[in-house]
């Protein structure tokens, strides 16, 4: 019979190979245990990944609901200054404490003290936004919103936001303040420009959990015509000749409140026959002729043959050569060292005033905020051309034209008649609806060339106005609401890439711009020649109307918006 003997050191390792299958077996399920864990923590990081990335995105939307809602639907809400209340210099609660409260001086002029940054913001007094995710403090200075998101994300996660601006009226720029300024806020609609700058202020939350984050955008509202209702119904750098029957209805607030101001020139106006200044009550109430007494157009008094009484004049109201000039002219008499002929004092714009300059020397500037001209000389007329590049629409080439042009072509509505150089760079939504002049266009309107405005003819209407920027020269015998800029041309035609400087016969006449008006011709609005009024005689009549160049302001095809550099941040937190 055979035995089988195990050894002592056979047994010893069957028993080392099971401690190390158990060891392993240990190692095993620690190792599963750590993965599980590991596991665990990622989903529920990327869950809270995934919440604050929605959140965020809820945020963005919000600023981008905020900004269409109140600058694009509800921008009378930006001009009731009863709907808001300043912010304090140090208040840091929503929403003004999104807005920084550093200390600035805006032109170190002392006369001007330095000033909190918020405490020249305005927030929603009560807009009445009603949302129990956030406290009653944050809900009155929030936009009621519509059509507001409940769910977000795959799987419809709950979600809760208020949007808040922080509003900026811009300031009207002082006398002589460049262009290139830094911008100022002021105290409310009534003594700012048509210009708005809103901070947006936008909380997003998931109710019910952690997830809420806070984000800030700065937009820009600005009108293509700078504070149309502050202009006087003649603006021109040159020399200002009315003759004939000129009626011009004066523009009342145009040299501050209760300071009227009919005709704004740097250099002289000129004046044979008889025309008349006067106030809008003087002209319609009591100068109606022929039996045509004024009429309502919308909401707007027009009357094509009322002219000022000569009993009730401002200026002119002598017949003949008799200068007879009252308040509301503002031109040079006599030379530029007199500083005191006349009624008025000299409008001060000459190398003897510089740098206080008394008129524009870019009116290009002055009406659309652009510099087109550059004062070389220090004169205070700005005679080198500002040259800019500008895509082609068309071909996407880049071009260098002058700036003036750049802005027409990239805001202009409609460009008429386009010349040689013009046509290749005229986007096919510009092609006119209409035969120019037309009541039916409206907006900026940019006619290069055949521009004048023939008898029996209407441009715009009260409600629907234009801003028909003309080049060269222009002659108006027809109607037109809103306001006509001639502007002067270089060379004669559109700039060439290697720029240009105005000649010295230019210089001399204020422009190369040059306007005739003629019998029938009323503009409901202003005037603006980048040169020289070279004749306005006959019946014609400047009748400043605050509602037609307020219209221009109020149309949303007359404003553009852009999102202020750097001005989004996610720094605070509500």
């Amino acid at each position: 019979m055979y035995t089988m003997t195990i050894s002592p050191k056979a047994a010893t390792q069957r028993g080392a190979a099971l401690l190390v299958g158990v060891l392993l077996l240990l190692l095993a399920s620690v190792i599963t245990l750590l993965a599980l864990r590991v596991g665990a923590f990622e989903a529920r990081s990327t869950g809270n990944d995934i919440r604050a990335k929605l959140v965020n995105e809820v945020a963005e939307a919000g600023l981008a609901q905020g900004f269409e809602y109140l600058m694009r639907q509800q921008p009378a809400l930006m001009e009731d200054d009863t709907a808001w209340v300043a912010c304090g210099a140090t208040e840091v609660a929503f929403p003004c404490g999104a807005v920084t409260a550093q200390t600035y001086d805006h032109d170190a002029d002392p006369a001007t003290p330095a000033v909190s940054r918020r405490s020249t913001m305005y927030r929603l007094a009560n807009s009445g936004h009603a949302d129990a995710n956030f406290p009653d403090e944050m809900n009155g200075a929030m936009l009621t919103l519509p059509n507001k998101l409940t769910v977000a994300g795959a799987v419809g996660f709950p979600v809760a936001y208020g949007v808040a601006p922080v509003l900026c009226y811009v300031a009207n720029r002082k006398l002589g303040e460049s262009a290139s300024s830094p911008i100022r806020c002021t105290t409310g609609p009534d003594v700012a420009s048509s210009r708005r700058i809103a901070t947006f202020v936008s909380v997003a939350q998931m109710p019910g959990e952690s997830a809420r984050t806070t984000l800030t955008q700065t937009v820009g509202r600005f009108a293509l015509v700078d504070n149309p209702i502050g202009k006087p119904p003649i603006i021109s750098s040159g020399s200002v000749n009315v003759t004939g029957g000129l009626q011009v209805v004066t523009n009342p607030n145009g040299g501050g409140n209760g300071v009227p101001v009919s005709v704004w020139t740097r250099k002289n106006v000129d004046k044979t026959g008889t025309p008349n200044t006067c106030y809008a009550d003087e002209f319609f109430r009591y100068g109606a002729k022929n039996n045509a007494p004024p009429t309502l157009l919308g909401n707007t008094i027009v009357c094509d043959t009322c002219q000022c009484t000569n009993d009730r004049t401002l200026s002119f109201d002598k017949s003949g050569n008799a200068i007879d000039e009252g308040m509301d002219i503002l031109d040079v008499e006599g030379t530029s060292a007199d500083r005191g002929v006349g009624t008025n004092y000299n409008v001060r714009s000459d190398a003897l005033s510089y740098p206080v300059c008394e008129f524009p020397p870019d009116v290009f500037a002055h009406i659309f905020g652009v510099a087109a001209w550059e004062d070389m000389d220090a004169d205070c007329f700005a005679e080198k051309k500002v040259m800019a590049q500008f895509i082609n629409p068309n071909t996407g080439v880049e071009v260098t034209i002058g700036a003036d042009e750049a802005f027409l072509y990239a805001n202009a509505a409609a460009i008429v008649n386009p010349t040689a150089a013009g046509l290749p760079l005229r986007a096919p939504e510009q092609v006119p609806s209409a035969a120019y002049p037309s009541s039916t266009l409206s907006g900026l309107i940019w006619c290069q060339s055949n521009c004048d405005i023939g008898s029996n003819t209407q441009l715009g209407t009260p409600t629907q106005p234009v801003i028909v920027v003309i080049d060269g020269t222009a002659r108006i015998q027809g109607r037109v609401f809103g306001m006509v800029f001639i502007r002067s041309l270089t060379g004669g035609t559109l700039t060439p890439a290697a720029g240009y400087t105005m000649t010295s016969a230019e210089v001399a006449t204020g422009g190369g711009a040059t306007l005739d008006m003629n019998a029938g011709a009323v503009v409901y609005g202003a005037l603006v020649v980048h040169g020289k009024v070279d004749k306005a005689n006959g019946t014609a009549a400047v009748v400043f109307d605050g509602k037609v160049l307020g219209a221009l302001g109020d149309n949303p095809n007359n404003n553009r918006y852009a999102t202020l550099p750097g001005a989004w941040n996610d720094s605070v937190s509500y």
